[in-house]
């Protein structure tokens, strides 16, 4: 009777093993999720040194558009504009990836298989998977990034970022919403803005 019990859990402890997902599954997942559906939208909360604030996302693929308080930018996968409302400033550029990912949390996940190792958090949470991307050169922006994916649903719910300072950026998803292309424009609507100047700085 013994032995039929230690087989059965030895056996259970082995099933259980093999459907664990390793770090760069939970990614696949969250990723193929994300692209099947097109558009992201999401509303957020930015936390860090200078405290809170609020703002909303929306990307498809390398396009975005984002929007907080402290003013506007959309990236057209070439060009970023970033608006500043105290300045009446729209800024121009050709960003660097860097830049982008500055602007864009959603942006690491396009580039996690080549440019990052994969780990799993030693931080433990029921609900969901924290991922962490840890960049493979050491010339990096960056030090860590620490993805929170939901377990049932695969989807985003927090960036914690640590650049090379160790300052520290949490950006918790606070609603996200998946819809097919909507054929929104990611270009900045410079022509209805005539009371900015835009700097262009390609």
């Amino acid at each position: 009777m013994k032995k039929i019990l230690f087989l059965l859990i030895a056996l259970f402890v082995m099933s259980s093993a093999c459907m664990a997902l390793t770090p760069a599954e939970v990614l696949d997942k969250a990723v193929n999720k994300l692209n099947t559906a097109g558009t992201i939208d999401c509303k957020f909360v930015l936390s860090g040194a200078n405290g809170n604030i609020n703002g909303s996302l929306s990307v498809q693929g390398r396009k975005f558009r984002m929007t907080t308080p402290l003013g506007s930018s959309w990236y057209d996968g070439v060009n970023l504009w970033s608006s500043n409302p105290k300045t009446k400033e729209i800024t121009l550029v050709n960003p660097s990836d860097a830049e982008v990912r500055e602007a864009n949390p959603f942006s690491y996940l396009s580039s996690y298989k080549s440019e990052f190792r994969l780990f799993f958090s030693k931080r433990k949470d029921a609900k969901r998977y924290l991922v962490l991307l840890n960049p493979k050169t050491r010339n990096s922006d960056i030090k860590a990034v620490e993805v929170a994916v939901n377990k049932q649903t695969f989807l985003p719910e927090r960036f914690i970022i640590r650049d090379r300072n160790d300052n520290i950026t949490t950006i918790n998803v606070q609603s996200l919403s998946l819809k097919k292309n909507s054929g929104e424009s990611f270009k900045c609507p410079v022509a209805n803005m005539s009371d900015y100047e835009l700097v262009d700085l390609r």
